[in-house]
């Protein structure tokens, strides 16, 4: 089953505010018939992502608030930039807020360092690809995020693609032992070389290129070593570099001229993006 944006929301909710919609302090200070203006505002350069979850926030809690958008998910925005109005009753405002800015933040960090590595490899025409290192239960939103900061994936989760793993291989027996495992009727399965399959070495390399694999993944691969597949395979089949990169070396990976890295600090170590909601205090 994939989790629909509303289910995420929903539990979300209820770690703050369980199914009754209970905040004691609110419910005890302020007026349920008092209304007014509140918006969002970033507090310091990013990329945006994560509005129309923040949206959803606030309808879950109440569906008379009305929220705008004043701008759109991938767009960049400066420090005290207005990025939501929001107009409806106050209570509803203070018990949607702290939810709406963790979705906010955190998957304005996924979109900012997503920008910031795609702008990194954007000389080289490289492709960055998120992993499946995400939070548990967050997968949709954060690889929605990777989007809107210009990067993308290879699959989003184990139904959808074929990639064969060290493990796998590891299981039966080596690389060597692919070839049996996959072989019908003297052929490979069409559904196995139409996916990925993951090397940990250029001898590996040779192996995989020589079953017919068309993707395949460089795992630790040291630059040097990546340069040397795209010399001898870059040509005929798509390569993918992974494995112990990050910031500080993505661009002389993207220089080797691999098509696309996939790395896992896009979702599994971002810095949250620091947002603020603000009250217009002469609600009326």
């Amino acid at each position: 089953m994939i989790i629909e944006t509303m289910d995420i929301v929903r539990l979300a909710l209820e770690e703050d505010l369980t199914g009754d919609m209970i905040d004691v302090t609110t419910d005890s200070l302020v007026d349920p018939e008092l209304s007014g203006e509140a918006w969002i505002e970033a507090r310091e350069d990013a990329i945006i992502a994560g509005l129309s979850v923040a949206k959803e926030v606030f309808r879950a809690v109440d569906p008379e608030v009305v929220f705008t958008p004043l701008c759109a998910d991938g767009d960049h925005v400066r420090p005290l930039n207005r990025v939501a109005s929001i107009n409806g009753k106050a209570v509803s405002i203070l018990k949607a807020e702290r939810t709406a800015l963790n979705f906010l933040t955190h998957l304005s960090g996924v979109a900012t360092k997503t920008a910031e590595l795609v702008q990194l490899t954007g000389p080289y025409q490289t492709k960055v690809w998120a992993t499946r290192k995400t939070t548990p239960g967050l997968r949709k939103l954060e690889l929605d995020a990777v989007r809107a900061g210009g990067g993308d994936t290879y699959r989003e989760n184990l139904f959808e693609r074929v990639l064969v793993k060290d493990n796998h291989i590891g299981i039966i027996g080596g690389i060597e032992a692919l070839t049996r495992r996959l072989d019908i009727n003297g052929e490979a399965d069409p559904k196995f070389l139409d996916g990925k399959v993951e090397v940990a070495s250029l001898h590996e390399l040779e192996l995989a290129v020589g079953m017919g694999w068309k993707q395949i993944l460089l795992d630790n691969f040291a630059p040097e070593q990546v340069r040397e597949a795209v010399e001898r395979h870059g040509h005929e089949v798509a390569l993918e570099a992974s494995g112990g990169i990050h910031t500080g070396n993505i661009r002389e990976y993207a220089a080797t001229g691999v098509p696309a890295i996939s790395i896992g600090q896009l979702t599994h170590s971002v810095r949250s993006v620091d947002f603020a909601l603000e009250v217009d205090w002469s609600i009326t």
